[in-house]
């Protein structure tokens, strides 16, 4: 194919809408530690470097197509990238859940520091669980199972021929996924910290005199604290269940995706 055809430009530009949408919404790669500059060069080259491996039979745009047909195969293209890259940010958003629902019930969702993944205030909770889920995800060497993903998508849902429509109910699934992750991660936290809360409200109900809340606090507090040290050691095995699903999800929603 003449690299100056019109056939050729349109191709190029799928494929790159396609990898750059998943750069900049799958989890890692999205960041801002990295710059915008180079994830757009970062982009562009694996566009470059995936070109001659990529099917195009029947994927190319017409070079009379009309910029309304054109739009819409960008928003599919990009659909497909946003969609991969949603299936790990899931795990994530599950984790900060987690974090913000213990925050909350131990009372030190105040205490927060600048996440240098997100640049977002955190608490501190959060932030260490998110930075721990963040070192199980390139332990199990997440981001190369993102680029064989991106690889294969190419393959199952070729450029020009996504149908949404069918992966619609996943991402719903992926949605109760989210909150499913956070309320087992945090129930631990959250069982014992309302059977403590029920024994304040009996203790206030004995002793109404006695300054509940003086006494709840900081208790509360080292209960927390010794919940997360006996949970701690356990963290890493649930993040690395919930990860080693990571390939499986992507495949269902790259089939979903190209299944007319």
């Amino acid at each position: 194919m003449n690299i100056l055809s019109v056939e050729f430009i349109l191709a190029s530009f799928l494929i790159f809408v396609r990898i750059s949408s998943l750069i900049f919404s799958a989890p890692y790669f999205s960041t801002s530690v990295f710059p915008q500059r180079v994830k757009l060069f970062f982009a562009i080259a694996l566009t470059i470097v995936l070109y001659p491996i990529i099917p195009l039979q029947g994927a190319v745009l017409a070079p009379n197509a009309t910029i309304i047909e054109v739009l819409i195969a960008v928003i599919k293209e990009a659909l497909v990238g946003i969609s991969m890259g949603l299936v790990g940010q899931i795990i994530f958003g599950g984790v900060q859940m987690a974090g913000v629902l213990v925050s909350y019930d131990l009372g030190i969702s105040f205490g927060s520091v600048v996440d240098p993944m997100s640049r977002e205030q955190n608490g501190t909770l959060t932030q260490f669980m998110i930075l721990l889920a963040t070192l199980l995800f390139l332990g199990i060497r997440g981001d190369v199972i993102y680029i064989k993903a991106l690889v294969e998508s190419f393959k199952i849902v070729p450029i020009g021929h996504v149908f949404p429509a069918e992966a619609a109910p996943l991402f719903l699934k992926m949605a109760v996924y989210l909150f499913k992750i956070g309320v087992q991660l945090a129930s631990p936290f959250l069982v014992v910290l309302f059977l403590l809360d029920m024994s304040f409200a009996v203790f206030a109900r004995i002793m109404p005199q006695a300054n509940i809340f003086f006494i709840a606090l900081p208790l509360k507090v080292g209960v927390g604290i010794i919940i997360f040290i006996v949970v701690l050691p356990f963290l890493p095995v649930a993040f690395h269940t919930f990860f080693s699903h990571l390939w499986n999800d992507l495949s269902t929603i790259l089939y979903a995706l190209g299944k007319k």
